[in-house]
Formats: structure tokens, sequence, C-alpha cells
């Protein structure tokens, strides 16, 4: 009987402890954290550390839980709960994440020549770049529960040729890419990530894939930010766009007229057409650092004041609009800097349209240049080393400087100094008036005359206009209505050049 009773009063004891513990629990939980997860968590709150970025299989260490429900909304998380992305502009080769596993097309490990001083300061690239939060638990419940995915953009697709960072992305990371898209274009800043398997230097690779791909998206910063959960799962993407976006309409307007201003001025074949667009950039633009919106198309094409971005963004637009392939090329000289990748016939070539606009430059130093040539103060980073490689030569250097160009009175006949007697025009459009001009005058019949140029620019362009057929819409239109009692005209076109001077022989036929 003493050892049942002894039995029952040790019972007893554990059942009164037990119900003191739980009490106890209910009172002080945190008493009880440091018992959690081996106990390794300790009393404070863990900082997530300023510059740290969530891996593929960490994130920096999770915060405790706040004791307050706070509502979720952009301002409710503290801020010693974020980590931001600083520069992490570089040369070396970025981030696998949400990549295809390519190899670079660029690569180049021998330091720059040192920048022309005069050129170092005229760069002003600014680089995608963003924050990111750690959430506890009940708020990413909340916050997951109140956001949609936006358009998912699920039915685009990119061509290879015009889009070629999408290309560099795989699966996952195309996934995400049309999402971002399909939300810049309907203006929406924030939406759940369609993609929750996405670290953070993963995210950076897809959002700065969207950012150079396309200038047409001026109203979208540089600047943007993700929330994550404990765990690592993206729950949020948070956009920023500039001012545009309060009057998008209105301001599609403004840089639709400003793009067709410089576009207009394009002719002829492909090669034509990009130093057409290119000089007229020149003409247009002024750099300026201190430029607002100087990041995008934008502050080129309708406030004509922007910086290294501006250029190659409006370039790119442009050359995007004619059918030609033309990338966005992220990189360092001096400073980081941005300058383009052309296509044409089937090689590849750089143009840095910023500092061809340089008074210590002549206008075509750094047109149409292999990487080797460019490499001597120019460096690929980030994306941008797989983009193709530029090997060109077919459409390099095909502008002479000044001080190589024949000399303007160095004439074909005659003493040193004398030019050929004749009409001489200085671009195309008075070309195309002189022969209207000299056929009016002449009237219905066959016959030819000679007009002369020496400028070898207005020679190919006029030369041009009769091999790809657009010499037939010069003299249409009002030109054609000034010959008076025409009904049909015919012009044959030969050209030949001597010591600079570029004579053009027309065979006229009119009835």
């Amino acid at each position: 009987m003493k050892v049942l009773k002894g039995i029952l009063f040790s019972l007893l004891a554990v059942i009164l402890l037990l119900c003191g513990v739980i009490g106890l629990s209910a009172v002080r939980p945190d008493l009880f954290d440091r018992f959690k997860d081996g106990g390794s968590a300790t009393e404070e709150a863990t900082e997530s550390p300023t510059g740290a970025h969530p891996s593929e299989n960490s994130l920096p260490a999770p915060v405790s839980k706040p004791e307050k429900k706070d509502p979720v909304s952009k301002d409710s998380i503290s801020r010693d709960q974020t980590s931001t992305d600083e520069s992490y502009f570089s040369g070396d080769i970025p981030d696998s994440g949400l990549m295809r596993g390519l190899e670079p097309a660029y690569k180049n490990d021998s330091p720059p020549s040192e920048v022309p001083g005069a050129l170092s300061s005229m760069t002003g690239l600014s680089e995608p770049h963003g924050t990111y939060d750690i959430l506890d638990d009940d708020k990413a419940d909340e916050l997951e529960a109140s956001l949609s995915t936006g358009p998912t953009g699920d039915d685009l697709d990119f061509d290879e040729e015009f889009y070629p960072y999408y290309h560099m992305l795989d699966n996952r990371g195309q996934h995400l890419y049309r999402q971002i898209y399909a939300n810049a274009k309907e203006l929406n800043p924030d939406f759940r990530a369609v993609e929750k398997d996405m670290p953070w230097s993963s995210f950076r690779n897809v959002f700065e894939a969207v950012f150079n791909d396309h200038p047409e998206l001026f109203w979208l910063n540089t600047e943007y930010s993700s929330r994550y959960r404990n765990n690592g799962e993206c729950l949020e993407i948070i956009l920023s766009f500039n001012r545009t976006a309060d009057d998008l309409e209105g301001s599609a307007s403004l840089f639709d007229a400003g793009a067709d201003s410089i576009g207009q001025n394009a002719y002829g074949n492909e090669y034509e057409q990009e130093r057409a667009i290119h000089d007229a950039i020149l003409d247009a633009f002024a750099y300026n650092l201190s430029a607002e919106m100087n990041q995008s198309a934008y502050s080129g094409f309708v406030n004509n004041s922007t910086v290294c971005a501006g250029y190659a963004r409006s370039f790119q637009y442009i050359m995007q609009q004619l059918g030609i392939p033309c990338y966005y090329c992220r990189g360092v000289a001096g400073e980081p800097h941005a300058w383009n990748i052309i296509k044409l016939g089937g090689d590849y070539y750089n143009v840095d349209a910023t500092w061809d606009d340089s008074d210590k430059t002549w206008q075509y130093e750094y047109f149409n240049l292999s990487d080797a040539e460019l490499d001597k103060d120019h460096r690929r980073t980030s994306l941008s080393v797989y983009l193709p490689a530029c090997n060109g030569g077919q459409y390099s250097h095909l502008e002479q400087p000044p001080e190589e160009a024949p000399s303007s009175e160095e004439g074909s006949s005659g003493a040193p100094g004398e030019l050929p007697e004749g009409t001489y025009v200085g671009s195309r459009d008075e070309y195309f008036d002189q022969c209207v001009q000299i056929i009016k005058e002449n009237g219905k019949g066959s016959y030819s005359f000679d007009l002369y140029t020496t400028d070898k620019n207005v020679y190919n362009s006029c030369t041009s206009a009769y091999a790809d057929g657009s010499a037939r819409d010069e003299f249409m239109g009002d030109r054609f209505d000034q010959i008076e009692g025409a009904s049909r005209l015919s012009v044959d076109f030969t050209g030949t050049e001597e010591n600079g001077v570029y004579k053009m022989t027309q065979k006229v036929r009119l009835w």
C-alpha cells in the first residue's frame, strides 16, 4: 500500500509540474525560443546585413516576429530588416542564377589603356540597383493574400535577333522577364512574383535583361525592390517609374515625336541609315550629367539633354524601329559607361555615339569599331559580356578624318586649286532639287546633264537612291508637279570620282 501511495504522489507531482510549465509558456513564450531549431535562436532579432544577397540555399538570418501585427504596406517594414543592393558593377561574369549557362562571347583580361581626359567625364551610367526586404511569416502571409501577379505576359515572345538579353535567361528567368515587362507596360508597380524560387542575384539578372532590351519603356527607372519570406521565397516585386508615368499618353506622344524627328533622317542601305541616325543624334543631343531622366531615351528625344545611357538607348530604339538589330551594351570606360552593338551585313560592330559627340574627337572615331579596337579604353561588364563579339570589318572606317580627306581645291582638270566647272550640290535634297530645276528648264525630250559634289556622303546617298529605288519617290510628288506638261519621267544615273570630286551624270527622258 505504501508503494502504491508513493507512485500516486509521484504522478501527481509530475502532473502539477507539467501544468506549471504550460502556464509559464503561455505567459513568457520568449523563455522557450532558445530551444527551437536545435537551440540556435537568440533572444534578440538578427539584423539582415547591409549589402548581403540571398543565395540559392540561404538568406540573411531571419528576424523574430514583432509583437504587434502592423498592416503590410510599403512603409511598414523597419529599415533594419532591409538589405541594399549596392553597386555591383565590375568586370566579373555575372551570377549564373536564372541564366542559360552561356559562355561569354566577350573575354578580355588585359587592363585598358588610360581613357582620354576629355572623354573620361562623358559617362554617367546608373547601374540597375535595388533593395530587398525579409518578412516574418505573419506579414508574408498577409502580403501574399493581398497581391496579384498582374499580367504575366505568358502570350509574349521576343525575337532573339532584337532582344538578346531575354534569350540569355533560362525558362524560369524568361517567365519572370515576361511578367516584369507586362506589368511595366501596364504601369503596375507591385505584383506577386510568378517565380518564387528566385534568389536576389538572379532577380537582378532578369531585371537588367528587361531594362537592357526595351528602350521604349522610358518610364521605367533603374531602381527596383522585392520582398522575401524568411525561407528565401520571393513574394513581391516592386518597380519604380519616373514622372512620365503620371501622364503616359502625353509623354508617349512627345517621345514618338522626338524619335520621329531623328528617324526621318534615315535613308539608303543599312549602313547609310545607321550613319544618318548617328549624325542626327549628335546634332540634336547635348551631353549633360545633370539631365533629368538621363538613363532613358526620353531624355534624348524630348529634352535633347542626356548622358551615355540616353544616347545609347535612343540609338538602340531608332535602329530597332528601322529593323536593324542594335543592342544596349554596359561596361566601363574609366567610369560606368554605355554604348551600342549593331549588326550590319551579318557582322557586329561597336558604336559609341556619346564619345563621338565630344568636341575633342572626330565624329566617327568610335563608329563601327571591332572589340579589339574599342578595348583600348572600353570594357564590357555584367550581362553584356554575353552579347555577340564584334569582329566586323566591312563597315568600319568608311568615313575619313578631316585631315585625311581629299582637298576640295584639287580638281580633276586644270592647275591645283581649280575645280571642274559645273553645278555643285552639298546635300541629297539639293541634288534632287537641282535635277528637277534643270529638267524643268529643258522640258520634254531626251538629254543628259552633270552635277558635282566634293562630299563623299552626299555622293553615296545619291548613288544609293538609284540603287534602292528611292530616287523615284524623290522625283515624284511636289518635285514632279513643278515640271509642266510632264506625264512620264525616266532618269538613268552614273557616277565617277577623281581627286575627291564626284561627278554625277543623269540621262533624262521626259515625255
